[in-house]
């Protein structure tokens, strides 16, 4: 008696089936992934910024300095710069500590400044920042308290609004699911 040897492995129809199923469940799967990818840029763009306010507060409190967010260019979607104001001149300068910087946000997300998201915009001065006194208040230049808010929007239609109060109270919110998402909040 000789022995009967089996052979191992697929045949040529299980491997095409098993590909075939393989390349169904990816496209099924491939728009929740990429709706996945868009919410999770979103959302880290949002966590960026609020850290970024949170770092410029507990900066401003430590050194009992005014600190600033500015973005890049004037324009939040280019990033920012977060930096303590040691010579007092209201801008950065070269004697000025730099706490942390953000580059230009992901090309899916979007900075929305309409009526309900001001952008932290200074009317007074027409300039865009955050500025925070040595107490842990934000303040305008001009002495005023600053409110304000930044909506972020991915282009999957997703919203995140970012809202700073005067007394430093900073908050991420969905204006589509939550009704207390807006400026009359602050």
């Amino acid at each position: 008696m000789t022995p009967v040897k089996t052979s191992r492995g697929f045949t040529l129809i299980e491997l095409l089936v098993t590909f075939g199923l393989l390349a169904v469940m990816l496209v099924i799967a491939a728009p929740s992934f990429i709706a996945f990818q868009r919410n999770a840029e979103l959302t880290s763009t949002a966590n960026s910024f609020v850290g970024a306010l949170s770092a410029a507060r507990a900066e401003a409190m430590k050194r009992q300095l005014s600190t600033f967010v500015l973005p890049v260019d004037d324009d939040w979607a280019k990033g920012w710069v977060v930096f303590v104001d040691v010579d007092g001149d209201l801008a950065q300068g070269a004697g000025d500590v730099q706490v942390s910087s953000q580059g230009e946000i992901p090309s899916t997300v979007t900075v929305n400044v309409s009526a309900a998201a001001n952008g932290f915009n200074d009317t007074g001065t027409s300039k865009k920042y955050v500025m925070y006194n040595g107490s842990g208040f934000m303040r305008l230049t001009g002495g005023g308290f600053q409110a304000g808010t930044l909506e972020l929007v991915s282009v999957n239609g997703s919203t995140r609004r970012v809202i700073a109060e005067p007394a430093g109270r900073i908050r991420v919110c969905n204006p589509v699911a939550d009704t207390a998402c807006n400026d009359a909040s602050l």
